[in-house]
């Protein structure tokens, strides 16, 4: 099994990270709900807070990196946050948008879960294992919050949210 370069790895994180970061606040901003608001911005939050580790976790291996020129070695399928919200401008999506848009999330967190996955497998630096270990873990309960979410809004119409306690 080929070893990936650690920098490659942390930097396609990184990258996808950005991405949740910009679908979570586009969809939050989109949905009828406010408890489905609020999930989406928990998660948001979430993603910002994965950026970080992966972002000290860059500067603990290179001190010295410019961050916004470090090349992803892993792609997340070229899903961009442009390309997923073609939807109308006004606040709120339609009961059918919310449900596409939750596909393209899952999508999303699936994709996240494989690629962590397998880079964990395939890099020898502990630090970098560690965290991607941790990502895996973290990206499979956004997947699970996600389709709770699908389900209840394709059988009953609406979101069961998020904890108001977390959202702050």
């Amino acid at each position: 099994m080929e070893r990936l370069d650690p920098m490659n790895v942390l930097a396609a994180a990184r990258q996808i990270e950005v991405f949740g970061i910009e679908f979570y606040r586009r969809f939050s901003e989109c949905v009828r709900e406010e408890n489905g608001a609020a999930l989406l911005r928990g998660l948001e939050r979430d993603e910002v807070h994965h950026k970080e580790f992966i972002e000290k976790e860059m500067r603990r291996l290179v001190p010295s990196i410019d961050l916004a020129i470090a090349e992803p070695g892993l792609s997340l399928e070229g899903i961009v946050p442009d390309r997923v919200f073609q939807f109308s401008s006004d606040r709120c999506l339609s009961l059918e948008d919310e449900v596409k848009a939750l596909e393209v999330g899952i999508q999303v967190e699936i994709s996240s879960v494989a690629m962590y996955r397998e880079a964990a497998l395939r890099v020898d630096e502990p630090g970098v294992k560690a965290l991607l270990e941790k990502l895996t873990h973290v990206e499979e309960g956004h997947r699970k919050q996600l389709e709770d979410n699908m389900y209840l809004l394709k059988n009953e119409g609406a979101w069961y949210g998020y904890s108001p306690i977390l959202e702050g």
